[in-house]
């Protein structure tokens, strides 16, 4: 008898370790059924062998199996997912993944980084952009080659300047059997001396290149690595770009980029190749010499040289740094715009965003408002800035103005529209646990202004509170109002099994 008495009490806490693995809603019900179960068969097995026994044993085992589909249950699962779709935690965690498979589908956010990171130049504070304002035409940012010529040969206040093609365009290159496609761009052979950047392989070009080796072609690091296999002899080596044969004269740093980052083959050109042309000019100051006093001795020598007078409009010096963080500077005064639009709305009334709790639940409901908004902000501005015409850092010669106005318009409007979203899915939030509320119920009459007009009820699902949406705009009702529900309400909203209710 104490041997089967032993066999009981190791069933029993067999189906006491199975229950943990039910949902706690239905784990009192579930161990009622299978201990009424146990004590039956157990009865049954009175007097008999001890193989009766073992099948006792074997079946309360299977109680696990049983635990298990309670807790895999179909059902059971969507009632969790709808659970946690309406948490805080969910839409964050959707936020964040959101904004991950941006920056994994730019490829690691080559433009973000070329704007914030310092500019990979060798004393860069000192390198500027050279560009007319005041020109009414879109090639206010090239400059006629021949004042290039008259700086180069007289000007005091630079170390050096050099031209570039202002439009880059895609250069079918061919290694061998292979074929790719690349951005390339047409630099003047002594711009890498202005940048001052040394060549990872290769010797830094210097002025005159371009004459001895006129098909020279200058690589990026990435094209390096992924079309010649980080191959070190690829110095001298001949490639066909557009049809033309080019030696690699040379392999730039990894972080260089110009005059953006998706440029990956430099044609080294000479002044012959510029002589009639309007091109981008990029210059060095000399230790001490300001932009100011930069744009008005240049003016001077243009005027001095050339007779040409500059009547509605001046030269510019544009520090690097400045030029290629003026983008974020339009974006954040866009933002700082729409900010006291949505305040405006918030303290018209039309939302309801007051928490009406304790301090502390008081913050953990802001904290969520400004880590939502943080979130959709920062991808809207991953979105504008890795996925619109690229007019940051060194612009074309066409269409600047209508692509940085396109790309401001667009963060402009997109700050409000992600901005009302996220205040209107908080203010659809219970004020105490920040879930979504649902159970949506209409009451009144559509139409009836007077004496009956339409609500919308939402509540929350665990019965904090009831929040009320009029769909009437009338001036004695406030468009959204919360109720307070006490702990009384609870039993009416909680699936809570029988024996928690009654304890």
């Amino acid at each position: 008898m104490k041997a089967r008495l032993t066999i009981l009490d190791q069933c029993r806490m067999l189906l006491r370790t199975a229950s943990w693995i039910v949902p706690r809603r239905a784990r009192a019900e579930w161990r009622r059924e299978w201990e009424a179960e146990l004590e039956t068969f157990w009865r049954t097995a009175q007097g008999s062998g001890e193989r009766e026994l073992t099948r006792l044993r074997r079946r309360c085992c299977g109680a696990f199996v049983d635990a298990a589909w309670h807790r895999c249950n179909q059902e059971d699962l969507r009632r969790a997912g709808r659970q946690w779709s309406q948490t805080p935690a969910f839409l964050l965690f959707l936020l964040s993944l959101a904004l991950l498979l941006f920056v994994g589908a730019s490829g690691n956010l080559p433009r973000m980084q070329a704007i914030l990171l310092n500019p990979p130049y060798n004393d860069w504070q000192r390198i500027a952009t050279i560009s007319r304002t005041g020109v009414i035409s879109s090639a206010e940012w090239l400059i006629p080659y021949a004042w290039v010529k008259v700086w180069r040969g007289r000007e005091p206040c630079l170390e050096g300047v050099a031209a570039y093609s202002s439009k880059s365009r895609e250069a079918v290159m061919r290694v061998g059997r292979e074929r790719a496609t690349i951005r390339s761009v047409l630099v003047e052979d002594s711009l890498f001396q202005v940048f001052g950047v040394k060549l990872f392989l290769g010797r830094t070009p210097q002025p005159g290149d371009a004459e001895t080796c006129p098909n020279c072609v200058v690589l990026s690091s990435a094209v390096w690595r992924r079309y010649f296999a980080s191959d070190p002899s690829v110095i001298r080596k001949k490639v066909t770009i557009e049809g033309q044969e080019a030696i690699i004269a040379g392999v730039l740093p990894e972080r260089f980029w110009f005059p953006s980052s998706s440029v990956g083959v430099w044609k080294l050109a000479g002044p012959a190749t510029f002589r009639r042309e309007e091109a981008g000019v990029v210059a060095r100051l000399r230790p001490g010499v300001s932009e100011a006093s930069a744009e008005s001795t240049l003016q001077r020598d243009i005027e001095n040289a050339t007779g040409e007078t500059f009547s509605g409009s001046t030269l510019q010096v544009w520090p690097v740094q400045e030029r290629i963080r003026q983008p974020l500077n339009s974006y954040f005064m866009a933002l700082a715009i729409s900010l006291p639009i949505m305040s405006m709305v918030i303290w018209s009334g039309r939302l309801n965003l007051r928490p009406q709790c304790a301090a502390a639940r008081a913050f953990r409901w802001w904290s969520f408002l400004a880590a939502k908004c943080l979130l959709l902000l920062s991808i809207l501005l991953v979105v504008v800035v890795e996925w619109t015409p690229e007019p940051y850092i060194f612009p074309p010669a066409t269409s600047t103005l209508l692509v940085e106005s396109a790309s401001l318009w667009l963060f402009s409007v997109g700050c409000v529209v992600v901005l009302w979203w996220a205040f209107a899915d908080q203010q659809c939030r219970c004020r105490l646990c920040l879930r979504r509320l649902a159970l949506p119920a209409h009451i009144g009459r559509p139409g009836c202004v007077l004496l009956n007009w339409a609500v919308i009820e939402l509540a929350c699902p665990e019965g904090h509170g009831l929040l009320h949406v009029s769909e009437s705009d009338v001036s004695w009702l406030d468009p959204a109002q919360w109720m307070h529900l006490d702990e009384s309400w609870e039993s009416l909203f909680c699936e809570k099994s029988e024996s928690e209710v009654l304890g």
